[in-house]
């Protein structure tokens, strides 16, 4: 789950890239450092030739601004949604207008007509989930002395908080969010019963086609109605948030399991079809085949070592430990990319969190799942 830092008024420099404009890409996105990921979703419009898609519209006013001043002389075109976080479809209902219609996978149906409250939807999941103290200090919105305040006198009650989190969710969402504009008229879901076998070069799949080369495929994990966009003329990749440094952190509904096979997909594909642009939802595009395989390889590689780092630490011993305890510990282990994440962990970065994904991974051990990751 992606809060999306976008104050309500936008952030104060948006950047249309022309970079890839030969190729029919445009993308706008918020100045960052190389490797560094932006707290909202860059936005795509892709050309085909025949009309142009808009793949995740963000949220803000001056985003919502500069794609409408981009689309002012387009009437023709459709607007493709990687997932149903606030911070990629804000602004879809705004910028849908006449013909133009919004894309969803249709696990989304259930969670579109609700897109304000589904964050408060995950603060309240989370709260009742993990270890109160901890998360509300993690949260950020309530001092320590509130905090020691409320535990003493016994008002943490999921009853007497799920009032106070759902308002403050509420209002921090207007604050970060700001307007969100579903557009539920111009919704379409792709159906279940409506895929299509999609044949490569060495790569199969089920999925959709759009129009001719142009393919909407199943990658959940960081939310089950996960969506990647692919264009096999172009060699162009829309994955949106599959490959962020640490997913799930959908308390609701990632998946450990569906994350890592959705990120093997996609690098099979790229390796297969030999995929020459990588475009990301929070990260900078990349170009050449070498470097998007070597990137995707090293993503896929993280994430296991995540994975089994604390896993191992974890063992039998210690996962009935109270969940605070155990976060705290996890934190404390002396490997650099665990270190790596537990600096940009929320409320750092909107993008990772490291306690869902413990929670997760806890779950998952108890209920004696299979494994991807051996």
């Amino acid at each position: 789950f992606s809060w999306g830092r976008c104050p309500a008024g936008g952030w104060g420099v948006i950047m249309i890239n022309s970079d890839y404009e030969k190729d029919g890409l445009i993308y706008f996105t918020l100045p960052k450092k190389r490797g560094n990921g932006s707290d909202i979703s860059n936005t795509y419009a892709l050309n085909t030739g025949k009309k142009w898609y808009i793949i995740d519209t963000s949220c803000g006013k001056k985003r919502y601004k500069e794609i409408k001043e981009f689309l002012k002389d387009k009437k023709d075109y459709t607007i493709l949604c990687t997932h149903y976080h606030n911070d990629h479809i804000a602004n879809n209902g705004r910028l849908s207008s006449g013909n133009s219609e919004i894309f969803y996978h249709f696990n989304a149906a259930g969670k579109t007509p609700y897109l304000r409250t589904n964050g408060t939807g995950q603060i309240l999941m989370m709260y009742n989930e993990l270890n109160k103290r901890g998360f509300l200090q993690r949260l950020g919105f309530f001092s320590d002395t509130f905090i020691d305040f409320m535990l003493k006198r016994k008002l943490t009650s999921k009853y007497a908080m799920i009032p106070l989190l759902f308002i403050t969710s509420y209002l921090f969402s207007l604050k970060t969010i700001g307007s969100i504009t579903p557009g539920k008229n111009r919704i379409k879901y792709f159906k279940n019963n409506e895929k299509i076998k999609i044949s490569l070069t060495g790569f199969e799949c089920e999925g959709w086609e759009l129009e001719d080369e142009l393919y909407a495929i199943e990658t959940p994990g960081h939310t089950d109605c996960h969506l990647m966009y692919y264009h096999s003329g172009k060699k162009i990749i829309f994955t949106g948030d599959s490959l962020n440094f640490l997913t799930p952190n959908d308390i609701q509904f990632g998946d450990l399991n569906s994350t890592i096979e959705s990120q093997k997909k996609i690098l099979q594909l790229a390796e297969k079809d030999n995929v020459s642009i990588l475009c990301q939802g929070h990260y900078t595009p990349l170009e050449k085949n070498t470097v998007i395989k070597e990137y995707i390889r090293d993503t896929v590689d993280k994430h296991e070592h995540v994975y089994r780092t604390i896993r191992n630490y974890i063992n039998n011993d210690r996962i009935d430990l109270p969940f605070d305890e155990l976060y705290k510990e996890i934190c404390a282990i002396s490997d650099p990319v665990i270190q790596r994440l537990v600096k940009i962990t929320f409320p750092a970065s909107t993008l990772v969190f490291l306690d869902v994904y413990l929670h997760k991974m806890i779950n998952d051990i108890k209920m004696n799942q299979s494994r991807v990751i051996k």
